[in-house]
């Protein structure tokens, strides 16, 4: 069922980087990224998708930011904060002389400017949908004390991490210049955009961590398949995300260095509670003990991928219920017998995916067949991305659907697509209990309450099957023998200031 890697004679064809690499990519000072689809905006905090984050995130930077190795929220562009006024409000003190990619010292004025830019306070059009309900006013204390107040209505115990995610711009900067020539303060300078085709960016002697090693970076839309491994191994990209067939191609060479890790994503099979079959709970239960998980990871999955239990990866362990672990086993003879007691005989219904998915259409294969034999009728439904947003994701009509839900370091947005009337809320799961405890966790500050608040949830979670939890596949990446030292987020970001030229390379 897997897909075989295309000779390289036919994926020959399918090349569309050519050529030598110029001498900056020889010695290393240049890497080439190869990336899926263009961008709809390269101004910061516009375009929310995954894939323009993954790459728009070197430009821009906060006042705060996320560490991937304590895995917690540390000073950036700020060299301190403090929360006063019960999470009201939040006081930041900015770093000495630090600069914006325009040489530019970086001010309180800055600070607010980036704050009311995406709340759209002063304009009537936010950038950011959150911002525009919970910003209640940005003050100057002085040049480099900034305070930042919420609404008390909205105030929460997550708005740090949405303060993270504001990129810090320069003071008056218009969303046209933006859009053409983007200006921020992260490790890497905006050179040039070709839109649909590449985005190139070169390091920034004055960033705030120092300048990165690897001096220029293009990321180049590129196809994914055998066309971007055979690259790859040529020479002509220096990095490669990997599924389970080509990890175990660029493992035979030693000399590449290879980075996996958990990626905190939560591939759910989906079952809609407005479909009448799956109101039962013996029924969802009988569907997810009838899928034989462990054969979905050895057959598709990376070997760091991890059987999940709730919508919550063991990569934030803390917040993590392990104890749930041993509920809903592989047992199709119990999933027949629970089939019979909801009396449901000849159950049938239809799983969405997205069509340009490979993983997950290969997944709906798997789930097709472990069900046939517990007597379910399993019918596979591919629709491309742009159908799949607002009917299924937005719009909640399907019977059952496969996503791989993007994760983040805070919980609370995590799990809070389970709150009764959220946009998010796919499955129509509904519990008042949880709603009562995502409310908790927005007013409590204490860690380890919060730590006990989220564990209930994926408790209650498991108990009613919101939905079926099937793996966080892990993520892995490759990079060609120059380098070394890549790290992997919780989030999408492919973070090129952590990577380094190994020193037998220079």
């Amino acid at each position: 069922m897997k897909k075989k890697i295309i000779t390289a004679l036919t994926a020959l064809s399918l090349l569309s980087l050519g050529g030598c690499k110029d001498e900056k990519i020889a010695d290393g000072t240049k890497m080439v990224i190869p990336i899926k689809v263009g961008f709809n905006s390269i101004a910061p905090d516009t375009d929310v998708s995954a894939a323009t984050k993954e790459v728009i995130r070197n430009i821009n930077t906060g006042l705060i930011k996320f560490d991937p190795d304590s895995k917690t929220l540390v000073p950036a562009l700020a060299e301190s904060y403090e929360i006063k006024n019960d999470g009201k409000t939040y006081v930041f003190k900015l770093k000495d002389n630090i600069k914006f990619h325009n040489g530019k010292n970086i001010t309180s004025e800055d600070v607010k400017y980036s704050f009311e830019r995406v709340s759209g306070i002063n304009t009537g059009k936010p950038i950011v949908g959150e911002w525009s309900k919970n910003l209640e006013s940005v003050n100057i204390v002085d040049d480099k004390t900034v305070e930042i107040n919420i609404k008390d209505k909205e105030k929460s115990s997550s708005d740090i991490y949405n303060i993270a995610d504001v990129s810090i711009i320069p003071n008056k900067i218009s969303e046209a210049e933006l859009e053409k020539t983007p200006i921020g303060a992260g490790p890497y300078k905006f050179v040039e955009y070709i839109p649909g085709q590449k985005i190139v960016l070169e390091a920034f002697e004055n960033y705030y961590l120092g300048a990165p090693e690897i001096k220029e970076v293009e990321f180049k839309v590129y196809k994914e398949g055998a066309g971007r491994l055979l690259s790859f191994k040529n020479g002509e990209i220096d990095f490669l995300p990997l599924n389970s067939e080509t990890l175990k191609e660029v493992q035979k060479d030693k000399n590449i260095e290879i980075v996996s890790s958990l990626g905190n994503d939560v591939n759910i099979l989906y079952l809609n509670n407005s479909f009448k079959p799956f109101q039962d709970k013996r029924v969802k239960q009988a569907i997810w003990q009838g899928i034989d998980i462990d054969r979905i990871i050895n057959s598709l999955s990376l070997p760091t991928s991890e059987k999940l239990y709730t919508h919550m990866s063991p990569y934030l362990k803390e917040f993590y219920e392990k104890d749930l672990e041993n509920n809903y086993p592989y047992n199709p003879e119990k999933a027949k017998e629970l089939l019979k007691e909801a009396g449901y005989s000849d159950l049938k219904f239809s799983i969405t995916t997205i069509s340009e998915n490979t993983f997950e259409n290969d997944l709906a294969l798997f789930i097709k067949e472990d069900l046939s034999k517990v007597g379910i009728d399993v019918s596979i439904n591919p629709i491309p991305w742009g159908q799949y947003l607002p009917e299924v994701y937005k719009g909640h009509k399907y019977e059952a659907a496969l996503l791989r839900v993007a994760g983040y370091p805070d919980p609370q947005r995590i799990l809070q697509r389970y709150e009764t009337n959220y946009s998010s809320n796919m499955g129509n799961y509904s519990n008042k209990k949880v709603d009562a405890l995502l409310i908790e966790a927005t007013k409590t500050y204490d860690p380890q309450r919060k730590i006990e608040i989220y564990k209930e949830i994926q408790k209650l979670l498991n108990e009613d099957i919101a939905s079926v939890y099937l793996i966080d596949q892990g993520v892995a990446v490759a990079l060609s023998p120059k380098y070394t030292g890549y790290k992997t987020y919780p989030f999408a970001f492919i973070d090129v200031s952590t990577i380094k030229l190994k020193k037998n390379k220079q």
